[in-house]
């Protein structure tokens, strides 16, 4: 059988487009050899295929532990973990959850810029949402304490992108981890912390700690929401949640996992061995290099051919450049151009929750010699729609 899988990605590439918005791996990034080595014809026991533990089987969990308590140097327990079908189901079955708690329309504080499709998420979960602004810090909790403080905000849900930001690729501070942490116990709010790119550190060091291992509250405050989408495969669905027990427990007890028990266990038995033998962590220290270096290639071909372009920072992981045109130009006009003279295309940033003068680019589909194909054409927009402001 032959897939056609184009019309249903969220950003679907054309043969001979460069589209640089799109926010996944390309395909010779796609371990396919690596997912058919686990080969789990060893399964006999037919339960393999029933319902399961709610928090998902815990021998699959202990290797995970394993994987991010190396990966991160943290001591991360099973017990800590719950298994989902990727971060866009966690924070749905969070914001559910929370949402049929509240008495009145619950808030939830988003960043602005964002990942806009789960701040849709939480929206249509029942949440007014607040935007708070990101700097190159992160989230800018003194924004945030100064709306609890002087505007009586009380949200249910604070949702942030702590590690290599989904769009400006920024992380957030220890300092202001560590107050945003005291701000949730203070104020009764949880925080969403999606970590999707946390183990796609460029660095050489330790990845990001979790968000909830920072966590040192009595019953927890926080939720990390990490995803094989990013070092494995988009298409497996898989996923987990990290936080204090006590946190977990409470999520534990939603209708979903009630009545199906746990979320996409035979991906996670299948994937299991490759936790265990060490070849998931052989395959993501070389995407990790493979990324680190087409995300210098990206930076440095917009720094060459497009130098009126400012760059907010150079990612120290994750996937995306994030871009500021000077003059407050629309960058949907340039992507206009760029896409239907020269097959180039971008997310603007009205698509990221804020204005229109930034745009985000992604470094994952292409290979180095692409991205700067890709820069190049960009840069012939770039020159022409400037000429067109001029006449």
């Amino acid at each position: 059988m032959t897939f056609q899988t184009s019309e249903y990605v969220q950003s679907s590439v054309s043969k001979g487009e460069y589209n640089l918005g799109v926010g996944q791996p390309s395909p010779q990034l796609l371990p396919l050899a690596l997912f058919y080595s686990a080969n789990r014809n060893d399964i006999k026991d037919s339960t393999f295929l029933q319902y399961t533990y709610k928090q998902g089987y815990p021998s699959f969990r202990q290797a995970l532990a394993s994987l991010l308590s190396f990966e991160t140097g943290d001591q991360v327990s099973e017990n800590e973990l719950m298994i989902t079908a990727g971060n866009s189901s966690a924070i749905h079955l969070i914001g559910t959850q929370i949402a049929s708690t509240c008495e009145v329309p619950p808030v939830a504080v988003v960043e602005s810029p964002t990942y806009r499709f789960a701040a849709e998420i939480l929206k249509g979960c029942g949440f007014q949402l607040v935007e708070v602004p990101v700097d190159k810090e992160g989230l800018v909790v003194e924004e945030l304490e100064r709306l609890l403080i002087a505007e009586k905000l009380r949200p249910a849900v604070v949702f942030t992108i702590p590690s290599f930001h989904n769009p400006t690729g920024v992380t957030l501070t220890q300092a202001r981890r560590q107050r945003l942490i005291q701000l949730a116990n203070d104020y009764h709010f949880v925080i969403v912390a999606d970590e999707a790119y946390q183990l796609l550190n460029y660095s050489g060091n330790h990845c990001e700690a979790a968000f909830a291992s920072e966590d040192s509250t009595d019953n927890g405050v926080v939720f990390t929401l990490g995803t094989f989408s990013k070092i494995f495969a988009p298409g497996i669905r898989l996923g987990w949640i990290q936080a204090h027990p006590q946190l977990l427990k409470g999520l534990l007890e939603h209708p979903l996992l009630v009545s199906g028990g746990g979320m996409n266990s035979v991906m996670a038995g299948w994937i299991e061995p490759l936790l265990e033998n060490g070849s998931l962590q052989s395959h993501l220290n070389q995407l990790r290099q493979e990324l680190s270096s087409r995300c210098e290639c990206l930076y440095r071909a917009v720094q060459h051919y497009i130098p009126e372009i400012t760059l907010s920072t150079k990612p120290r992981g994750g996937y995306f450049i994030w871009c500021k045109l000077p003059d407050n130009r629309d960058s949907s006009a340039l992507c206009e151009v760029a896409q239907r003279k020269y097959q180039v295309s971008f997310l603007p940033g009205t698509k990221c929750n804020t204005s229109s003068d930034y745009f985000r680019l992604c470094f994952a589909f292409y290979t180095s010699e692409e991205l700067e194909k890709a820069i190049e054409l960009l840069a012939l927009a770039y020159t022409e729609s400037t000429t067109d402001l001029r006449i």
